[in-house]
């Protein structure tokens, strides 16, 4: 290597320090500075607080925009307190807010905090959920490592955005108005919101937004809220922003939850990426899980024997003959416990007698009521005798615990994915955990998605939204081609009665795409010959309808050769295995290409069993970003 490098170092250091010469700023700053101005060749753009060295306690000494992010800068002899660095990140954020880079608004995940400390400091480093800290020899850190996420030109123009928002910052070492643009265009910022054509791109999900979805993160809420819409459209990258926000704005705890136990093990891993240093800050965890710990912490058994629960529900329905007349399927009537009689709490036949079954099929008699109350009864005596209790019971008993002796510190927000899979109970639950004051509670789903049965009305849950919603239109998930075929899915919404929007009417942000319709006897050997071709490295899941298929799937892969994971123990992290599962098991996950193999159609008794079918199917389809391919026997 030769001095050239080096040399235009020392110049810049040296310009820098005239620049800087009539600042009384302690030494150990002016070095620290200097070396941030040195990088001006790097693509970094430092601003200085004109107040510096006397900065207010919750303002930065310094920001700093490049390629790897804007860095909010606290040069301090000790470790400020966590309120001050904190409201120095919200001051910033502030300033950039509605900042539009392409077809995204930029999000808070783009900043950092970091406070410098003197060469000779002894006290705490590393990273807390505040901040960085580092000593000034350090700062390799900051300016050499990390991850791009920027271009040059968003860079520089976040730099221009700040200079014209605040007189408190001065840019060092560049001036925003003999900054000549490069060649091409510079994106604006505070421009109109951008429209969705799918010529762009859209950019990583961790750090843009789309104005729809960035108005929601930031928007304050009176009371429980709602956020919907189609498969693809965001709704969980959203709710994880929000928290984000939350968290960056309080010092409490946060709950993201949901009524299915693989989503929330995914959200947490997807939010670490996004913002690890808020990671602590975030409860992750089902609903059923929260429950199990929030009374094993009062002293209370939860723990479910789930084989002891199975052998006494088939105990019940092998010696039961009325029921299997009505309907022999041994599913729908467990169904009719988990999501009716136990999942809306119901304690008497009275009450079960004139409940509104919603989302079960048509009206059953109240002859037949009678005898699936008394199957409730024998059931119940079955887990009694054998002194267990299923996963309704610890929802229920962790609700009449919360009743008895409510929390002493409520989340300061909690976050409910899947909202359209709970029972009412479940419901209930989420609500007495949060309670309605402003942005407590937060309800994500899509009705197109409910792949459980049964149906409840908020109002029942004692929750009302009045208008605390918003309806997200835009699909970055699915290429053009996939939502497409998607949406042809007649997948009728049965979910509460709040806004929403069919998959049909959602706009591709993405275009392209490919869909194949097999047809044919020997699927076997067609999915097998089609997943082999697949680029190496392409991420694919099969997803079926039932578990047995599942296992079959599984065994046919592993027969061929071919490296096969179930969905099931799947944590959510890239991997090379063909992924297989349900799709109850790939909600809150997307694939570059998924296979949906053609299995014996389910009983169809009833207009809600097709709906349910065609629901479940539109879910496994918008699992595909790129490629689906569909199996057709003759």
């Amino acid at each position: 290597m030769t001095g050239t490098f080096h040399h235009r170092q020392e110049l810049l250091r040296r310009e820098a320090e005239a620049q800087l010469r009539d600042r009384p700023l302690p030494t150990w700053q002016k070095r620290v500075l200097h070396r941030f101005a040195a990088e001006r060749d790097n693509g970094w753009y430092p601003l200085l607080n004109q107040f510096a060295p006397h900065t207010p306690r919750q303002r930065p000494d310094l920001v700093l925009v490049g390629r790897m992010g804007v860095l909010v800068v606290l040069l301090r002899e000790a470790e400020p307190d966590w309120e001050d660095s904190r409201a120095a990140f919200v001051w910033t954020a502030e300033l950039l807010a509605g900042a539009a880079i392409g077809p995204g608004m930029l999000s808070e995940s783009v900043l950092r905090t970091v406070v410098v400390h003197p060469i000779e400091h002894t006290g705490r480093k590393g990273r807390s959920a505040d901040h960085l800290a580092i000593t000034e020899d350090e700062l390799d850190r900051l300016l050499k490592r990390g991850e791009r996420i920027l271009t040059a030109d968003e860079a520089l123009a976040l730099a221009k955005h700040l200079d014209s928002r605040t007189f408190d910052l001065t840019p060092i070492m560049w001036n925003s108005q003999r900054i000549p643009r490069q060649r091409g265009s510079v994106p604006e910022v505070l421009q109109e919101p951008v429209a969705p054509p799918s010529r762009w791109p859209f950019r990583d999900w961790r750090y843009f937004l789309d104005d729809a979805q960035l108005g929601a993160v930031r928007r304050s809420f009176s009371g429980p809220a709602q956020i919907s819409g189609p498969a693809g459209t965001g709704k969980t990258t959203l709710a994880l922003h929000r928290l984000a926000y939350l968290a960056r704005r309080g010092d409490g705890k946060l709950l993201y939850t949901a009524p299915l136990d693989r989503v929330p093990e995914r959200a947490a891993g997807r939010f670490a990426q996004m913002a690890p240093e808020l990671s602590g800050q975030i409860e992750f965890t089902s609903l059923h899980g929260w429950a199990r710990d929030f009374l094993a912490g009062r002293g209370r058994s939860a723990d479910v024997d789930e084989q002891e629960v199975r052998r006494a529900f088939d105990a019940v329905w092998s010696r039961d003959e009325v029921l299997r007349g009505v309907r022999n399927s041994r599913e729908y009537w467990k169904d009719e416990i988990d999501r009716v009689i136990k999942g809306r709490g119901l304690s008497s036949f009275d009450a079960y007698r004139t409940v509104s079954r919603k989302g079960r099929g048509g009206q059953l008699p109240a002859d037949f009521r009678s005898h699936a109350w008394r199957f409730y009864c024998d059931y119940e005596r079955e887990l009694s005798e054998r002194g267990v209790f299923d996963h309704n019971d610890v929802l229920k008993r962790a609700l009449a615990e919360l009743e008895r002796r409510p929390l002493p510190r409520q989340y300061t927000g909690v976050v409910v994915d899947e909202a359209q899979e709970l029972t009412l109970i479940g419901l209930r639950l989420a609500h007495a955990i949060s309670g309605d004051e402003p942005d407590q509670l937060l309800l994500v789903g899509d009705g197109q998605q409910q792949a459980l049965a049964g149906g409840w009305r908020l109002s029942e849950a004692g929750i009302s939204l009045h208008g605390r919603g918003e309806v997200l239109r835009n699909d970055y998930r699915n290429r053009g081609m996939v939502l497409e075929r998607a949406g042809q899915v007649e997948a009728i919404n049965r979910y509460d009665e709040g806004p929403s929007l069919p998959l049909s009417a959602a706009l591709p942000v993405r275009s392209g795409g490919r869909v194949v319709e097999w047809h044919g006897k020997d699927q076997e050997r067609a999915l097998l010959g089609a997943l082999l071709a697949l680029d190496d490295g392409a991420s694919a899941a099969i997803i079926t309808e039932t578990e047995s298929a599942t296992e079959h799937w599984l065994r046919v892969l592993r027969d061929a050769g071919v490296t096969a994971l179930p969905l099931a123990t799947w944590d959510g992290r890239d991997t090379s295995d063909t992924l297989v599962g349900t799709v109850l098991e790939a909600k809150g996950a997307e694939f570059r290409t998924v296979f949906l193999p053609a299995e014996p159609a389910p009983p169809a008794d009833s207009r809600e069993d097709r709906e349910t079918h065609e629901r479940r199917r539109l879910v496994a389809m918008t699992r595909a970003q790129d490629h689906l391919w569909l199996s057709h026997l003759h």
